[in-house]
């Protein structure tokens, strides 16, 4: 027989510290706090003693995150980035001492404010940032997370925020500091039409609740759409001067997708622009008291070029939807589904757009599918005509209870939907709560076939359900034969779980976390507890380079071996948990990349036979925010329903991120259809490409070999505008050798050439401009002539002067 592993302890104490000297003192110990401490996939749980003492005993080795919940806001930061992890050895017992202290938001303040009220593209915006410690101790490493949702639009990216993202800002007591930060508007807010200051302070923000500040500015760009609204009072089909329209409202919506592309609100002259609108059909929405004369002008056009166009108004009421709801009885069983027809109505004079529920029903469990479009989750909604009416008949059981009745509320929005209207509808009805029972056995799984067989009864489990129409609370231990029972239990949905003792796991994909109870019949379960995946699994992951830049798309090789004897489905990855903007795989809040394939939590996963193993290769562009800290990181479980269960194996991968140069790549050919497109047998190969510093006369910056899919990339490139040459029978047209090199990204484009009917066959020997014959072949590259022309350009020189040269 195997002996043991050796486990390890945790001993430890919770204070409350009032009086700020970051050491406990009489009174001060904090009793009868619960904490939970969770790793190696499991969960333990205890309160403090009198004097604020707890412990945990006989625990596997490795890292644990530590959970207090004290009284009347007093808060246990996390101090370390890592997540100050209790670490348990074999035989040792951890010492810990939590100090609870006031939030955050008691201890200092922080306000931001941008120096304009908008911006015309491009421009730099100045970040005020004013500090006040209201404590008598100083506050160290105070630092910014912003944009923590990834929006394109937000301020809290540049360089200049280093000193507050990484190192930090400390405050004296009583101490008021103001700290202003320049940041160049990004690309993304000119897109928008805004740009956000959304930032949250705090020691370690990550893990910490901090004090959020916010600020907008309007932000206006290159236009590449207008259109000028009237009204054509004389039907001459023009909008003169006097018949402009000023303050009128057009959203431009995707015609495939519903969803909003751009707005804009006309001006005295009834100019309306439209900021960086991609090539594509849209439909164009008025709101406020005018619409469209014609219904044939709602359709806009974007080409690759912008556009442009006049659009002739009327007056007319906007679309106004009612929502009415009815139920199908007037008093329910607890246990009994309800039937609801819920009736939308556009009782105003134009097309309401983008109507739909404007938040989920909780009160019954309604499956999404039935609303269709209609959705809380579909953006898009649907488009209901003036005087149309609809109606959604749906069912579900019962979730929720107020004060013993059935109160279902909820709220129906729609485009240019008036502040003063909330679509709200509502309805009750008489609940008779019922009851019922729940029980089953719980067992470990010992040699893997599914099924209970002798001896694998697992007395002691403490299961715990919640749930029913009264939300309530229930808990019991397995006997001897590994069977539990809850007896008389209010109907409705519970939520189970299981703690088993030896690491053992109830894993969901085999096991339905919510089950369902009512009066007819007991709710029997047969509940399978498993090893953990990290036992079942093992799995590596490597960066394909060891060096990548911002936009890049990075591969990812990823092993995974069963080491199991027995077959393991759906395997998939659980990424990044904590959301961080520098690591890929998706996360918090995200959904995983369709780069990931089989991999991603919406697909059916990986299976893998008894002793298998499976390489994946994964593909993700590096994201912007990585540029922060110069790398990029990918950390992953992997595991069967990978986002309930998270004991499967870790693998991770780290790889730098170059910055302040950038790179081009694309594919050279010939686009003998003129689509704009590399279609197949145009691509060109083993064509030498150059960049040089100018047109006529540049300084060779890099050169490149197309190779065989006509793949060309110029590598560590300095910023600004260069130009391509090629050799032999080609040449470039036009400005279609003009190539842009941005700072920090991987330009993707494409190099169009066409046949140069002034250059020789090869094999001649004859030589000729970049502009003429093929290019002479000087030996430079990015290892000779290159590195002065990048020499030049970051000691200030700039690319163009660089090249300049006397004309012969």
């Amino acid at each position: 027989m195997a002996p043991a592993a050796a486990t390890g302890h945790i001993a430890g104490v919770v204070y409350v510290d009032r009086n700020g000297n970051r050491k406990q003192d009489q009174d001060e110990a904090a009793s009868d706090v619960g904490l939970m401490i969770t790793g190696n996939g499991a969960e333990h749980r205890t309160t403090t003693d009198a004097d604020g003492e707890f412990s945990f005993r006989d625990l596997a080795p490795g890292a644990y995150k530590a959970t207090y919940h004290l009284d009347d806001q007093w808060t246990v930061h996390v101090v370390n980035v890592d997540g100050d992890p209790i670490k348990v050895e074999p035989n040792k017992t951890a010492q810990v001492v939590a100090r609870g202290e006031r939030p955050y938001a008691e201890q200092f303040s922080v306000t931001g404010s941008l120096d304009r009220d908008s911006y015309r593209m491009p421009a730099t915006a100045t970040v005020t940032l004013a500090f006040t410690n209201y404590t008598n101790n100083k506050i160290s490493n105070i630092r910014a997370r912003c944009d923590h949702k990834s929006s394109p639009k937000a301020l809290g990216r540049g360089k200049n925020w280093n000193a507050l993202t990484t190192n930090g800002v400390s405050l004296a007591p009583g101490e008021r500091r103001t700290i202003t930060v320049d940041e160049e508007v990004p690309e993304g807010a000119g897109r928008a039409g805004i740009v956000t200051l959304d930032c949250t302070f705090a020691p370690n923000p990550d893990l910490n609740l901090g004090l959020w500040t916010r600020a907008t500015a309007k932000v206006t760009s290159s236009t590449n759409y207008a259109m000028v609204v009237g009204e054509d009072k004389n039907a001459d089909d023009l909008i003169g001067p006097d018949e402009a329209v000023s303050g009128v409202t057009v959203v431009l919506l995707n015609e495939q997708t519903g969803f909003r592309a751009s707005e804009g609100t006309s001006g005295t002259d009834g100019r309306i622009e439209f900021f960086n609108v991609g090539a594509g059909t849209y439909r164009a929405v008025v709101l406020g008291p005018w619409g469209l004369r014609d219904a044939g002008q709602e359709r806009v056009v974007v080409t690759g070029q912008g556009g442009f166009g006049h659009v002739f108004l009327k007056q007319a009421s906007p679309a106004d939807v009612r929502a009415s709801i009815k139920l199908d009885k007037q008093r329910y069983d607890a246990h009994e589904t309800v039937g609801l027809e819920l009736t939308i109505t556009n009782v105003g004079g134009r097309t309401a757009e983008q109507v739909g529920l404007r938040s989920m029903l909780t009160e019954i469990d309604v499956p999404e599918e039935q609303w269709g479009d209609f959705r809380w989750s579909n953006r898009a909604g649907i488009r209901l005509a003036a005087g149309e009416s609809r109606t959604f008949d749906v069912s579900g059981r019962i979730e929720t209870l107020v004060d013993g009745r059935l109160v279902i509320a909820g709220e129906v929005g729609y485009l240019g939907q008036p502040d003063n209207d909330d679509g709200r509808f509502h309805a009750e009805a008489e609940v008779v709560e019922t009851r019922g029972v729940i029980t089953g056995v719980v067992y470990t799984d010992k040699n893997g076939n599914g099924q209970q067989d002798e001896g694998e009864a697992a007395p002691g489990v403490l299961v715990e359900a919640a749930g029913g129409a009264t939300h309530g609370y229930h808990e019991t231990t397995t006997d001897a034969n590994g069977a539990f029972t809850f007896v008389d239990v209010s109907s409705g949905a519970y939520w189970l779980t299981y703690q088993l003792a030896d690491d053992w796991i109830v894993h969901d994909e085999a096991n339905p976390e919510q089950v369902w109870v009512g009066p007819a019949a007991p709710t029997r379960l047969t509940v399978r507890a498993d090893r953990p995946y990290s036992e079942l699994i093992e799995a590596t992951m490597t960066f394909g380079k060891d060096t990548y830049m911002i936009g890049e798309t990075a591969e990812v090789t990823i092993t995974l071996k069963n080491v199991s004897d027995r077959r393991l489905s759906g395997v998939q990855a659980r990424c990044n948990p904590l959301g961080h903007q520098d690591q890929l795989g998706g996360g918090y809040r995200k959904v995983t990349p369709e780069g990931w394939g089989d991999l991603r939590q919406e697909a059916a996963g990986v299976a893998l036979g008894p002793g298998e193993s499976k390489t994946v290769t994964v593909t993700e562009p590096v994201p912007a925010h990585a540029r922060f800290k110069q790398r990029v990181a990918v950390g992953c479980s992997f595991a069967p329903n990978a986002k309930d269960n998270t004991d499967g194996p870790w693998a991770l991968d780290i790889a730098s991120v170059l910055v302040g140069v950038g790179a081009v790549q694309g594919r050279l050919a010939h686009d003998r259809n003129k689509n704009g497109v590399v279609d197949r047998g145009e691509a060109l190969t083993g064509v030498r490409v150059l960049l040089l510093t100018d047109r006529e006369y540049g300084l060779q910056v890099a050169d490149t070999v197309s190779g065989t899919d006509g793949t060309v990339r110029f590598d560590r490139m300095p910023t600004g505008d260069f130009w391509a040459g090629v050799d032999g029978v080609w040449k470039f047209e036009g400005e279609s050798g003009r190539v842009e090199v941005k700072l920090d990204e991987v330009a993707q484009r494409d190099f169009f050439v066409v046949p140069n009917p002034r250059a020789q066959p090869p094999g001649t020997g004859s030589t000729g401009s970049t502009g003429g014959g093929a290019l002479a072949k000087t030996g430079a590259s990015v290892l000779g002539l290159g590195v002065v022309a990048v020499l030049l350009v970051v000691f200030g020189f700039g690319a163009r002067v660089a090249g300049r040269r006397t004309r012969p």
